[in-house]
């Protein structure tokens, strides 16, 4: 009865009110009324923790981001209903009497508490991309509104600060709570629609009742309160809630506390099942994934196969044998290294009788001992001659297909009948070169696998490839082999030439020159004494006949020197260099190194030319004053190398202009002649710092390998 006495000292009972005695019931939870704010603040403070807890998963759901303020008002009330709960308690106990700082302390609490309680409706209501400023702006000048009401009612009433504190407390749960609590259940109305649109219809049920107990926390628990200056709360007011009910407001506040608490908390679990089908689909995307990795490195195995196999396949096809044995051994190679054929031949166009020849086969017999023969060559004669690939099948199908749909896999893979003979055509850009025809043993029975298809696919435009590079790299050869012979015949028939005008020369013109002179001479003895002025005449005549014979036989040893071809090439070039400095007046040096032997005499003709075109584009272009020739002989080769010290140039320059000087010419001509016997020149000259030319030419030339010309066509 002490805490009736507290009760009525601090709230009179309110106007008009009836006093009749409490029912035993009521009786009971007036005198335990500190259990009931003990477990009201309780119900509360633990819905905040639950919410805080379950505010740091990661929700697709707006709900999930907005339950922090619902966290924060279940913490802040249940704070203040304990603090309320104190200040009964110890006023029960010690006489205490609240101070206007305490008062003030719950008030703010409380206001506090509301305040979180209208963020959680318009957090929940409001798309998290409006801007935060314009959303919240209504709760500021509802606050607002508080806090104005509560002074302006002060300022009429010339309140205490107790009786202001008690006029806020009201306030507050008239124009914050309650509107917070219409605001928060109707946001949980419409959470529950997105709930049951996410397939969790069960969740929407606990946030339906979830809203009700707090449409009657609010509606209901803030309308009676305590009774001050206020007119409402002089007829709706805890008094008389506890005289209609029977029991305290408090605890009906804290049996709706109490059910929002049972089925928030039950509603919490959708993060549960949220994330359960979250880790559901990453399992699920996990398998996805998985298997694409098993199939990659499936695919990635057939690929390191199918490298591996082309690449031995590339390495036979480019080993230095004749085009017949190449392809004998890779088809072997094919038909050992895939599963599904043990027979197979190559067919190529373009033979000896211009039609489709066998070039290479394996596993088969002649055409009388294994019937299988004519069949497979039939059909790798269709398949080119229809450009597709063909496939014969167990019940005698047979299918025309691109080789596109070889790669997919498509007609003769997903035939029902075994494939037992597939040609597939190798066709490069100038048409069907040939056919490349597999079949399979006669008692297998299991079908084409998709890979191996895909294998032999590749196979034969791998070897479409290597067959027209084959007939590329012939005729390039042979081509080559045509322009060196032309080169050849060219110098012979220049050296020819020369050799007769130099015999002509010598044979003619060189014994006229010679019989004029001597005449000369006996006819100015006979007129020495009668005609002593004639006879001068005649010696002066006699003089340019000396000169003339002696410049034709200098031209005569130009065009082919007759130490060449009576003592060889060292002895020519000996002679040359010295006949060079003396008629260019530039120091010139010969150097021999090895044994002066005598070289094959078309080698040594073209290196005689070469000298003797390097010396010449020295004298009219290097205004160079020393340069050296040196011949270096070894049983395997012969080197020559002419290195002046004059102003150089810049070989690129000169030997990529596409209308070359005269020393480009030269050079081209020293080039030409060298890569006629197979030799290699190099140039080598910077602008002011001389040049060099080293030409070697090998002594035994290798056989070139001789392609089988029936082979590539």
């Amino acid at each position: 009865m002490l805490w009736i006495g507290f009760w009525r000292a601090r709230v009179p009972f309110s106007r008009g009110a009836t006093h009749k005695p409490m029912n035993p019931i009521s009786a009971f939870f007036v005198r335990n009324i500190i259990i009931v704010f003990f477990f009201y603040g309780l119900t509360f403070f633990v819905m905040g923790l639950a919410l805080l807890l379950a505010s740091r998963r990661q929700s697709e759901f707006r709900f999930a981001a907005a339950i922090r303020p619902l966290a924060a008002f279940g913490i802040l009330h249940g704070l203040h209903e304990w603090f309320e709960m104190y200040q009964k308690y110890a006023a029960l106990t010690g006489g205490y009497t609240p101070s206007v700082r305490d008062e003030s302390l719950r008030l703010l609490l409380l206001g506090a508490s509301f305040v979180a309680l209208l963020i959680f409706g318009v957090a929940l209501l409001n798309p998290a991309d409006r801007n935060p400023r314009r959303r919240y702006l209504p709760l500021l000048g509802m606050v607002a509104l508080w806090g104005l009401g509560a002074i302006t009612v002060a300022l009429r009433f010339q309140l205490t600060e107790m009786d202001l504190v008690a006029v806020a407390d009201v306030l507050a749960r008239y124009s914050l709570g309650i509107p917070g609590a219409l605001l928060g259940t109707w946001a949980l109305m419409a959470q529950q629609r997105t709930f049951r649109e996410h397939n969790m219809p069960q969740f929407g049920r606990d946030l339906v009742w979830c809203a009700a107990a707090l449409f009657l926390f609010g509606a209901v628990g803030q309308i009676f309160v305590r009774p001050t200056l206020l007119t409402p709360t002089q007829w709706l007011n805890s008094t008389l809630f506890l005289q209609w009910f029977g029991i305290p407001v408090q605890l009906f506040r804290a049996v709706m506390a109490a059910v929002m608490t049972f089925y928030m908390v039950h509603a919490l679990r959708a993060f549960e099942v949220e994330n359960g089908r979250r880790l559901e689909q990453a399992l699920l995307a996990e398998r996805r994934n998985r298997r694409e990795v098993e199939r990659l490195n499936s695919e990635l195995r057939l690929t390191a196969r199918e490298l591996s196999l082309l690449l031995g396949l590339s390495n036979d096809l480019s080993a230095p044998t004749t085009l017949q044995e190449r392809l004998s051994s890779v088809l072997t190679e094919i038909v050992r290294s895939l599963a599904f054929p043990d027979k197979g031949m190559i067919l190529l166009t373009g033979g000896e009788r211009q039609g489709i020849d066998v070039r290479a086969i394996t596993g088969f017999g002649d055409d009388v001992s294994d019937p299988r023969y004519a069949l497979a060559r039939r059909l790798g004669e269709q398949s080119i001659s229809s450009a597709c690939a063909v496939c014969i099948h167990e019940d005698g199908q047979i299918i025309e297909f691109s080789l596109e749909a070889v790669v997919i896999g498509q007609q003769c893979w997903q035939h029902a009948s075994p494939t037992t003979i597939i040609g597939l055509p190798l066709q490069s850009r100038q048409g069907i070169t040939g056919s490349l025809v597999l079949a399979r043993p006669e008692d297998e029975q299991r079908p084409l696998p998709l890979e191996e298809l895909q294998l032999m696919a590749g196979i034969a435009r791998q070897l479409t490839l290597s067959i027209e590079n084959a007939r590329l790299t012939w005729r390039a050869q042979r081509h080559e082999k045509l322009l060196a012979d032309l080169l050849d015949q060219v110098v012979d028939a220049q050296e020819a030439e020369r050799t007769r005008i130099a015999r002509e020369l010598h044979d003619a013109t060189g014994q006229s020159l010679t019989a004029i002179s001597l005449g000369l001479r006996g006819i100015g003895r006979l007129v020495e004494e009668q005609a002593p002025s004639v006879a001068a005449q005649l010696r002066e005549v006699e003089s340019y006949s000396t000169s003339a014979l002696t410049e034709l036989r200098r031209i005569i040893a130009d065009l082919r020197p007759s130490q060449l071809d009576d003592l060889g090439l060292v002895a020519a070039l000996r002679w040359y260099v010295q006949a060079y400095q003396q008629r260019r007046g530039i120091e010139a040096e010969f150097i021999l190194h090895g044994e002066p032997a005598r070289l094959p005499a078309e080698t040594e003709t073209v290196l005689f030319r070469i000298t003797q075109e390097a010396l010449t584009n020295v004298a009219k272009h290097a205004e160079a004053t020393r340069v050296t020739v040196s011949l270096e002989t070894e049983p395997t080769q012969v080197a020559v190398t002419i290195a002046d010290n004059g102003r150089g140039f810049d070989p690129d320059n000169v030997l990529q202009n596409e209308r070359p000087h005269t020393s480009g010419w030269g050079l081209l001509g020293i080039r030409e002649r060298t890569r006629l016997l197979g030799g290699v020149c190099a140039i080598q000259s910077t602008p002011e710092q001389g040049s060099r030319i080293r030409v070697t030419i090998p002594l035994k030339k290798e056989k070139a390998d001789v392609e089988d010309t029936a082979l590539v066509g």
